[in-house]
């Protein structure tokens, strides 16, 4: 079945390829160009992946162009929004990420992490963001994005650490001339017609949005760019300012997002800590009647925390940047690049609670539990009473949580010639981020005993009684002289210090025609440095919703490094084979924290015929983090069900035994109804380097004029990868194989054989080398244009094709433990699309043009090789999954003036909202990562140029 199902993905790819490849050549078009007069009048270049220059030189490793004309089309204002939506990145889209968030955006290669994807601005690195490893790309103005290259392979010899995936470089019009202020706005719209989820909260008796939203989630941007030459055209200098700010858009503001679905998709879930309270009692479940104050077993109500979610996080922005160059003579031309970013957001989750995390021990004659005893059979005699409350603080308001960002970046250097045919580039870099977060409404968890008990003699100054035994008895008063105010500051500092030479050796191979081999030869240090520090009640882990301590971390990475570079023409003219060359890579770096490693790469190019072949092996790696190394290790929550808790658990007694449940406690224990339970994470100071080998084989070809299509395959392997082994894997692994590493990682309550009461029991989930990943598949990309009508078609196609992505958690303890993931949805995998592409046709004529674009992702399969972790009934009655979903955007342009643009555009025309899925599969709201999160996108934006 496995092996039938890859053949059909396979020549499904391939019937799609031929068919656009047909598709673009009906309209192509026989008028020559002179391609060789082309290429000679070009300056020397560099292309992204290599640091030689030249004319001719083409890299070995595949890259992707999205042009400035693909920024305007998208309607895109925060990058993020536009790179992420081709089919070699994955599909994550900051501002839609509330809980969890980063707080900024990213990007990342295959699927792979932002960590394993180096990003870079005109071919240097960004600064580190808030969290150290993770880079953020929110400083890059998208209005002077000339292009961006995506290199989809290991690129560690050339770049360094975290090229693991590929590389995405930021290039930016330096070049820019005159002056341009462009405003726009955008907003979003749905008309909230589910019926199906519409029926599941109106069950629960709580209200939901119905009908057309009206415009929402609106967002306003404003660019100024200027440039000029200067000293009679030896220098140039250009620069830029910002602004953007976007509205939040919440849960509630949707039908679909309105409350959060149970794991099996059926009815609408939420959480155990409600508005009135829950309580374990002697470990067993119970409630208090709202109507007659008496105790009854069981839990009341679960509570809806969906609606104040923010969809979308507010997000205010200010940007800025400078660069400048300067010709003094052919030996010394000093340049500078400038750029920062002030940033303002929120995240917003439910309000706080007691969430079940004081174990209250209480006679059964104390006033507070009133007729506790006697409703719920307990014998008075047999000593005080075990307690646990959980209860919402609606009096109080929703947690939220505000942030702001100020990241900077400064590269100064010099460039020049050293003779006829040698060049050199040294340059400094730094950069800083200091990023200060507060956080208001969560409960201080220290007082909360003392609130519940009465205010005893002890108790905390200003404590009021927080009366949750009798209805109706909780005061404002009470609730806010339990909440605090959180605060915490991190600062990360990069210095980067990058020299090197290259040029002609004068020595060619007697096969190659005269062609001389060229090289680069270079060292570079880099400096990275983190700290950490929060207020004391954040880094005792005082805050009841925090889910963890966050004690002060600080920490610094160091390392230098020597790297060199080589293109060799190996053989030039034939009649078949016109051309033979390599490309060849070396880099040694010394880590301060690991020791020496090792990077390289072996490449070729060769022109044969019309077809010009390329394809390489390169060895890359990814340093440890900050983070990784040096985060405290602490108990925090997982997003996941317990699959022994409940009464009709997913395993069998025996292999729950293997977990830790005993035999009275099962189906018995007690299940988490907001699907979160805890684990411990942290990192951990021995790490070493990931090492991944990367494989490329494909070819360009232009078979027509006017046309090109490209076909590359790659191989990506990844071992040692610096990771957790992932708290849902270690549940259903031990229950399933009983390996005794897992199941020593299994910590339950003793009393009641949960993981999410209190912090009794817990996932042991530490960050080690214990991980292999690998991926592998096939991109596709064809260009094609003509003229017609007066004006010109430009058509592409870009497709990628997931033939296979697997993770193995624990190779040399249980091989047999491996993770199939492509065209799968499941907690192991998330979804991971098989096949996506995106496909647009554009025309424009003089003074018009218009874009029409689709956006395509693959179906997606529920199952799982190692026994189904989730029964998600949404996904089993779509027939075993999610089927494919397409998007059609449309936009145009119209030049008003001779200096006056005015554009407007419409994506997803159809108002599609996304899948729904269970709580255990669901990313944001009740929806899987990558699809149209919040309905119709309208934008329009007017440009003025001088």
């Amino acid at each position: 079945m496995i092996l039938q199902n890859e053949l059909s993905r396979s020549i499904r790819f391939a019937l799609m390829a031929g068919f656009a490849l047909v598709a673009s050549s009906a309209f192509a078009q026989t008028d020559a160009d002179n391609t060789e007069e082309a290429i000679e009048s070009l300056d020397e270049i560099v292309v992204t992946g290599s640091r030689i220059k030249s004319q001719t030189f083409t890299a070995s490793s595949p890259v992707l162009e999205i042009g400035a004309e693909d920024v305007k089309a998208s309607g895109a204002t925060r990058v993020e929004d536009l790179v992420n939506q081709y089919p070699q990145l994955t599909p994550s889209f900051d501002s839609q990420q509330n809980n969890p968030s980063v707080g900024y955006a990213t990007v990342s290669l295959r699927n792979l992490g932002a960590e394993r994807t180096l990003t870079l601005i005109n071919g240097r690195r960004l600064p580190p963001g808030a969290t150290g490893e993770l880079r953020d790309i929110s400083i890059i103005p998208s209005a002077l994005i000339s292009r961006v290259d995506v290199l989809t392979g290991g690129a560690s010899a050339v770049y360094g650490s975290d090229a693991v995936a590929g590389v995405v470089n930021f290039v930016l019009d330096t070049e820019f001339e005159g002056f341009s202020v462009s405003g726009g706005y955008s907003a979003y719209q749905h008309k909230n017609d589910n019926e199906f989820i519409q029926g599941r909260i109106a069950a629960r008796g709580f209200p939901f949005a119905d009908g057309d939203s009206g415009f929402d989630g609106a967002a306003r941007d404003i660019a100024l760019s200027f440039g000029s030459s200067f000293g009679e055209g030896q220098g140039h200098a250009m620069g830029w300012l910002t602004y953007r700010e976007n509205d939040a858009l919440f849960h509630g503001q949707r039908d679909y997002s309105g409350c959060a679905l149970d794991a099996a998709g059926a009815n609408c879930g939420g959480s155990g800590t409600n508005a009135f309270g829950n309580f374990f009692v002697n470990g067993a479940q119970a409630n208090i009647n709202q109507t007659t104050g008496r105790w009854q077993r069981g839990f009341g109500p679960r509570y809806n925390y969906a609606p104040p979610n923010f969809y979308q996080r507010p997000d205010e922005r200010f940007t800025g940047g400078t660069s400048i160059k300067f010709t003094v003579n052919d030996y010394f031309n000093p340049y500078m690049e400038a750029m920062f970013v002030n940033r303002t957001s929120s995240v917003q989750i439910a309000e706080s609670g007691t969430f079940f995390a004081q174990d209250l021990s209480i006679p059964c004659n104390s006033p507070l539990l009133g007729t506790a005893c006697s409703d719920l059979g307990i014998n008075p005699a047999s000593g005080p009473v075990s307690v646990y409350v959980g209860r919402r603080n609606i009096e109080g308001g929703p947690r939220r949580t505000d942030t702001e960002d100020t990241s900077y970046r400064m590269a100064v250097g010099t460039e020049g010639t050293i003779s006829d045919n040698w060049s050199y580039d040294a340059s400094l870099l730094f950069a800083r981020t200091a990023n200060d977060l507060q956080g208001f409404n969560d409960f201080l968890s220290s007082r909360v005993a003392d609130a519940l008990l009465g205010c005893l003699p002890g108790s905390f100054a200003g404590c009021l009684p927080y009366d949750v035994w009798r209805p109706g008895r909780v005061t404002s008063a009470a609730a806010n002289a339990l909440a605090g105010v959180s605060f915490n500051k991190t600062s990360t500092e990069m210095q980067n210090f990058n020299a090197f030479v290259t040029g002609d050796t004068g020595f060619a191979f007697g096969s190659a025609d005269g062609q001389n081999v060229s090289v680069v030869a270079g060292f570079e240090t880099r400096r990275e440095k983190f700290s950490f520090i929060a207020d004391n009640d954040s880094a005792l882990g005082n805050f009841a919703g925090a889910g963890a301590a966050s004690p002060p971390v600080s920490g610094i990475t160091e390392v230098k490094e020597l790297f060199f570079e080589s293109a060799v023409p190996i053989y030039a003219g034939g009649d078949l084979i016109n051309s033979f060359n390599l490309d060849l890579g070396y880099r040694l770096s010394d880590y301060e924290t690991s020791g020496n490693t090792n990077t390289f790469k072996v490449g070729f190019t060769s022109e044969v015929g019309m077809f010009r072949l390329r394809g390489g092996f390169n060895r890359a790696i990814r340093a440890p983090g900050i983070n990784d190394l040096f985060s405290p290790q602490n108990i925090g929550l997982f997003a996941g069900s317990d699959p022994c808790a409940g009464a009709t658990p997913v395993f069998s007694a025996a292999q729950c035994a293997r977990t830790g449940v005993s035999a009275a406690q099962y189906r018995n224990v007690p299940e988490s109804p907001a699907g979160q339970n805890n684990q411990l994470s942290g990192g951990n100071p021995n790490l070493t380097p990931e090492e991944a080998d990367t494989y490329t084989l494909g070819f360009a070809v232009q078979p027509i004029d006017n046309l090109t299509v490209a076909l590359d395959y790659y191989d990506i392997r990844i071992d040692k990868t610096i990771t957790a082994i992932g708290a849902p894997t270690v549940l259903g692994q031990c229950a399933l194989t009983g390996n005794p590493l897992l199941c020593s990682l299994i910590n339950r309550n003793p009393r009641t054989g949960d993981i999410w009461v209190g912090t009794v029991g817990f996932v042991e989930n530490l960050t080690n080398n214990f991980g292999e990943l690998s991926t592998k598949g096939i991109d596709l990309n064809i260009n094609h244009g003509m003229d017609m009508f007066g004006g010109r078609l430009n058509t592409s196609f870009i497709a990628n094709q997931v033939l296979d992505y697997q993770s193995k958690p624990l190779p040399g303890v249980d091989d047999s433990i491996v993770i199939r993931c492509e065209g799968r949805i499941n907690p192991d995998c998330g979804a991971l699309h098989d096949f996506r592409a995106i496909s647009s046709v554009g025309f424009s004529r003089d003074f018009y043009s218009v874009n029409l674009r689709l956006r395509h992702f693959g179906s997606l399969d529920y199952r799982n090789d190692d026994g189904a972790l989730t029964t998600d009934g949404l996904l089993v009655a779509n027939g075993g999954g999610i089927g494919s979903y397409t998007y059609l955007d449309l936009s145009g342009s119209v030049t008003l003036l001779d200096n006056i643009d005015w554009s407007l555009g419409i994506n997803n025309i159809g108002d599609k909202e996304p899948p729904l899925v269970g709580v255990d599969n669901a990313v944001n709201a009740n929806a899987p990562r990558g699809y149209d999160q919040l309905g119709r996108f309208i934008f329009t934006r007017v440009s003025v140029a001088f």
